[in-house]
């Protein structure tokens, strides 16, 4: 009789320290996922918050000569820059993310594009070089003279 009631007792003892080691591991469980959910909260509101900062603001311009020639004068660059600017601020606003498929669409737009009497002259624009940094879209053009139709 003592060796059942023994048994028993191990029994119950062992019932109640798997219960134990459950509900413990359960709890930490529990505790994880919470700690998790809030990590997840905390990330995709810094990601809304990284996007809605992550945007072309500005964009700057640089114009390269022809090879083997001199610079364009300065009147005629900043015409021109005012011309690619107002073509380009379509880009303003766009997140910073999407400047890949953008950059392709507008190199293809204004790819040998002729700006006319600009200085007395018409020139043909090519891109070179597009850099998205610190919110604003750097430019590099290359400017050609064209000939007067």
């Amino acid at each position: 009789m003592q060796a059942v009631a023994f048994f028993v007792c191990g029994m119950i003892v062992g019932a109640a320290v798997y219960s134990a080691m459950v509900l413990d591991q359960t709890s930490r469980i529990a505790a994880q996922n919470y700690e998790i959910k809030e990590q997840l909260d905390l990330t995709e509101k810094q990601l809304l918050a990284n996007r809605q900062i992550s945007v072309i603001r500005s964009i700057v311009i640089f114009v390269l000569p022809e090879e083997n020639k001199p610079a364009l004068e300065a009147v005629v660059q900043v015409e021109l820059k005012q011309r690619l600017e107002k073509d380009l601020s379509i880009l303003k606003g766009r997140s910073i993310y999407d400047i890949g498929s953008d950059a392709q669409l507008v190199r293809k737009l204004l790819e040998g594009k002729v700006y006319t009497d600009i200085g007395d002259k018409n020139l043909s624009v090519s891109i070179r070089t597009m850099l998205v940094a610190d919110s604003v879209l750097q430019v590099w053009v290359e400017a050609k003279t064209a000939l007067r139709k």
